[in-house]
């Protein structure tokens, strides 16, 4: 049987302040229940069985949150840098693994820059051409890996992705040794969003 790859979406309104659009959870189901790509409302906050990534958000349609059913990867909160400018315009995730925000916390650039964030402390980094939703680059510092944090990290990319609306995140045939190692460890819904490695690319920390 080929293994379920995308996704449809249930959309979970939470209960509104007067007079505001409601907060809401759009969150990846991975089954057959539905069409993949399908967005459906559901009646209360209750996740359907085979959900894989939630991403909320609030009133004004900033995501705040990113939740993923990887219980035994490390916990992770985030910052986004968006890159309008960048040719092709692009999107970088940066984890960070200490306790300064709650599990699955993701930080709009301009409040991380308040609170102080630097990059210097984060544990792993996902960048991504925003306009084709094309991964290039992921990178886990090596005192980090093998502890399920680049599977995460790209789950969470995917959600936010699909979350404004953007083409679904994948990867093509262009990456490391370590890259085509971290392919083969991932579950067959993910491992499917990768093209064949038909390119070794050098390694980013050398």
């Amino acid at each position: 049987m080929t293994p379920l790859i995308n996704p449809w979406w249930a959309r979970l309104r939470q209960q509104p302040e007067p007079g505001s659009p409601a907060p809401e959870t759009l969150v990846a189901v991975l089954s057959e229940e539905f069409p993949a790509g399908a967005v459906v409302d559901l009646p209360d906050e209750q996740r359907p069985a085979a959900w894989q990534v939630a991403v909320r958000t609030d009133a004004d349609g900033r995501v705040r949150s990113v939740e993923t059913r990887l219980p035994d990867a490390a916990p992770l909160w985030y910052v986004e840098l968006p890159e309008p400018t960048a040719e092709p315009p692009a999107t970088m995730l940066l984890a960070f693994a200490d306790d300064r925000y709650a599990e699955g916390t993701l930080l709009p650039s301009d409040e991380a820059r308040v609170a102080g964030i630097a990059g210097t402390g984060q544990v792993a980094a996902v960048r991504w051409w925003t306009d084709a939703g094309l991964v290039h680059q992921l990178f886990v510092a090596p005192t980090h890996r093998r502890r399920g944090i680049g599977g995460k990290l790209v789950q969470v990319a995917f959600g936010v992705q699909a979350a404004r609306g953007l083409p679904a995140l994948h990867g093509d045939g262009r990456r490391t040794r370590l890259g085509e190692q971290f392919r083969a460890g991932l579950p067959a819904y993910a491992a499917g969003r990768l093209s064949p490695w038909s390119l070794e690319l050098p390694p980013m920390d050398v």
